[in-house]
């Protein structure tokens, strides 16, 4: 009797055992269809994602240096800490959710190498390339003598004002034709059929210099395959400009590739304009009187640098204006 209780409770025992067993099993199945091993990823204690593997980690981290590294622009592609691992199981719902691209781009770093041309020791373009840089040094050299010219190696984390083609080529001809000998042209070479009368004459009259800059970098005349309107001045950024006589401001606003702009209507058919201004200070409709400071200087519009460009019309006709403030200078 005895030895039939032994065995029943040991009977029992086995049938709990195997019950506890097929239990566990079917719950780490369950565990294991439900939830898949992965890698946590930091970088500086930071937790940047979850991956399938560090395989997975190093192909997308491949991936997104080669996006980087597109257009043949010299970058660098790195990563300021190297990345830690720790094993984990989660949910996989949560792997295929998660944009591990983006993540992880959030935590590269890049470092560009930019080549300044240095002109006088005042950048003036930046290319991504040294042969860019390069070729533009040379043409300086050949169309300017005794000029300081230089490439300055540069390290960026952003690759921001890179130089185009085309404006590094507008900047390397206002940068020759600064630098020629300043020539001035005869009174009415470009003064079409506007007539120089007693009343022209008079206007030239007590003018003034329109602007503190006295850098003359272009004359009026055919440039680059256009008409020139004006007289360019070249300075900085926020020098005052001044109304070469008294008048009316009719208008003040921007102008399509003058950018800021003033005009200034001085009775019997002639008006000033003042362009590329960085700044206006006048309302069109305001009576100025000779030499208020009417806008500030600077290169907006078609521009490649701060200047004015002072304009001269008589009867809406544009004429050549510098012998309206070369007096002045």
């Amino acid at each position: 009797m005895e030895e039939n209780k032994i065995l029943g409770t040991l009977k029992f025992m086995f049938v709990t055992i195997i019950v506890l067993v097929l239990t566990c099993s079917a719950a780490i199945i369950t565990v294991l269809n439900t939830y898949k091993p992965a890698v946590k990823v930091y970088i500086k204690d930071n937790f940047v994602g979850y991956f399938s593997s560090e395989q997975q980690f190093s192909k997308v981290y491949s991936e997104l240096v080669l996006e980087k590294e597109q257009d043949g622009i010299d970058v660098k592609v790195y990563l300021d800490a190297e990345p830690s691992f720790e094993t984990c199981y989660i949910k996989e719902s949560v792997l295929e959710e998660q944009n591990v691209y983006t993540n992880l781009r959030a935590y590269l770093k890049t470092e560009y190498t930019t080549y300044d041309v240095a002109v006088n020791d005042k950048k003036e373009m930046t290319f991504t390339t040294q042969d860019e840089a390069l070729k533009y040094v040379n043409e300086l050299k050949e169309e300017i003598e005794d000029i300081k010219v230089e490439i300055i190696e540069e390290k960026n984390e952003e690759l921001d004002d890179v130089t185009t083609i085309e404006r590094a080529d507008n900047i390397l001809q206002e940068i020759v034709d600064r630098n020629k000998p300043v020539v001035i042209p005869d009174s009415t070479s470009y003064d079409s059929d506007v007539a120089v009368t007693e009343t022209n004459d008079n206007f030239k009259k007590n003018g003034i210099w329109p602007t503190d800059a006295k850098y003359l970098t272009s004359f009026y005349g055919w440039r680059w395959g256009t008409l020139h309107t004006g007289t360019d001045i070249a300075g900085s950024i926020g020098t005052p400009i001044y109304a070469y006589k008294d008048g009316i401001v009719i208008y003040s606003g921007w102008a399509s590739s003058y950018g800021y702009l003033v005009k200034i209507d001085h009775g019997n058919g002639y008006q000033t304009w003042y362009a590329h201004c960085s700044k206006l200070l006048v309302t069109t409709g305001e009576t100025v009187k000779q030499g208020q400071t009417i806008s500030l200087m600077g290169s907006t519009g078609f521009s490649t640098g701060a200047h004015l460009h002072f304009e001269v019309r008589i009867n809406g006709v544009h004429v050549n204006s510098l012998p309206y403030i070369y007096p002045y200078m």
